[in-house]
Order: C-alpha cells, then structure tokens, then sequence
C-alpha cells in the first residue's frame, strides 16, 4: 500500500529513484497506489513540485508494460470523477496502460451492509450495541450516503468513534455507582445520535418552520403526508427513502423562493 507522498522527492530526480524502488519492490506483489489523482499536478503547486510529480508518471508509464510476464500488478485508486480528470490531464501513456474503459466501479454499501460492517467492526473492538442503537446507527450512515465523499466503512468507523466519545462523556456525568460495571460497552442509541428520536416531533417541527409564512398550506400538507408515509414504513422496518421523492421543483417570485429556500436548509428537524 503506498500513497503520492511515497513517490514524490524533493530534490531533482529522487522521485525517478523513489518510484523506480517501489516498483522493484513490488515485483512478485499487488502494488496499490490510494489517492492516485494526487500525482497529477494541478496549478496550486509550484513548478518544482509540478516537476517531481510529473516525473513519477512518466517513471510508472516507463516502467509499467503490462507485458506478458511481468510478476506483478499495479492498482490506481481514487474517486471517479478526480481519476478521470487526473487520465486526461496525465501522460496519455498512462491511460494506454491503465484504460478507463475496463476500470472497476465500486457503488456505496447499502442499508444491509453497513449494518454488516458496522456489526464486525463493532465485535471487533469487543463492543455492543442495542437493536434499536444499530437501527439509529444505520439511519444516520444512509444520510450520510445521500450527501457527499461518503466514506462507507471509514464513515462506520468515525461513527464509532464518536459513540465511544459520547459515552465517556456520558460515563463522566454520572456517579460511579451508576457507571456501568461491565468491561464490554453496550451502545444505546443517543451514542450514535443524540437526536435520534427526531421524527416523533418532526411534525410539531414542520408546524413552527411555517408558523410566521402565509399561503404554503399545500406545501404543509405534502410533506406532512411524506412523513406519515415515513413513519408507517419505520414502523414496519422498511426503508422510506425509496418511497419518498427526494428531488422537487420550487416555482415563484425570486424573493419567496430564496425565503423558502433558507428556511428549509436551516432546519434539519424537518426529516
């Protein structure tokens, strides 16, 4: 496993040198480069810098046949969108032994399988959580997928990490004899989220975003029935996002639009 920074020297030619030892080192092995994008230059370096990276490319295109024979296997990893960027703008060698066309793609893990993950990572670390703190933990991942850089497994693992944090927090407030006694911790689930239980007030939540709008009674009225539909899915242990528009089309005056529009990117009770 190697990163840019392994390759990229500071001195004219080093990187040649570093690059050239990484790759007779992986001779008989997988060498896998992370963050790949970043030996491409972009115009925030300097012309050194530029330099030391370009002259790692042009060693990997040197070097890096792809010949019957050759003992060992080269992986580029990266964001998408960055590696194809990084492809056009490189030493269209590179492209020549690494084709975008027989790339492989990996989607985000779903529902089930961050529940997967989460639950080894958890065994792993000799940590337990509750059904309903698994359930939350879950809910809050599959937000975050719908956002941006999701980080799949490494989100789980900042998700733990924060648990831990806020159940020493909670340890630390309470007396020692209430402390919990055993040596494996069991996650409830405001350790995961402390607002977890959002959606059992989002309507009263949706009745005082609009308390001071006149004329959005049918906008009211729409989302209120997304959320019963959420809630009845919930309650079923079904996923409701599926089922729920996520995308719409606002329509109006330019004012009321951006009023609108504020509102509701300063409230997130309103999920």
């Amino acid at each position: 496993m190697k990163t840019p920074a392994d390759f990229i020297g500071n001195v004219i030619g080093q990187s040649e040198a570093n690059t050239k030892a990484i790759l007779s080192s992986a001779k008989g092995k997988v060498l896998v480069i992370d963050e790949a994008y970043m030996l491409h230059s972009s115009s925030r370096h300097s012309l050194g810098v530029d330099r030391f990276r370009t002259g790692v490319i042009d060693t990997i295109v040197a070097e890096v046949q792809g010949s019957p024979g050759d003992d060992r296997s080269v992986l580029l990893l990266g964001y998408e969108d960055k590696m194809v960027d990084f492809f056009a703008k490189a030493n269209s060698g590179l492209s020549r032994r690494f084709q975008l066309s027989e790339a492989f793609r990996f989607a985000d893990f779903n529902d089930s399988e961050l529940r997967e993950i989460l639950q080894f990572k958890l065994k792993k670390r000799d940590l337990k959580a509750s059904g309903s703190a698994l359930t939350v933990a879950v809910e809050l991942l599959g937000r975050a997928r719908n956002g941006l850089n999701f980080g799949n497994g490494g989100d789980v693992e900042n998700l733990i990490s924060k648990a831990i944090l806020n159940h020493r927090d909670r340890q630390s407030e309470i007396s020692g004899a209430q402390q919990q006694a055993s040596a494996t911790i069991e996650f409830a689930p405001e350790y995961f989220d402390v607002d977890h239980e959002r959606s059992s007030s989002a309507a009263i939540h949706l009745q005082d975003l609009f308390k001071d709008v006149i004329g959005c009674e049918d906008i009211i009225s729409k989302i209120q029935g997304f959320q019963k539909t959420a809630r009845g899915m919930r309650v079923q242990g079904l996923d409701p996002w599926g089922s729920i528009p996520m995308n719409f089309v606002f329509k109006g005056p330019s004012g009321m639009l951006s009023f609108f529009l504020s509102l509701f990117f300063s409230s997130p009770q309103i999920q």
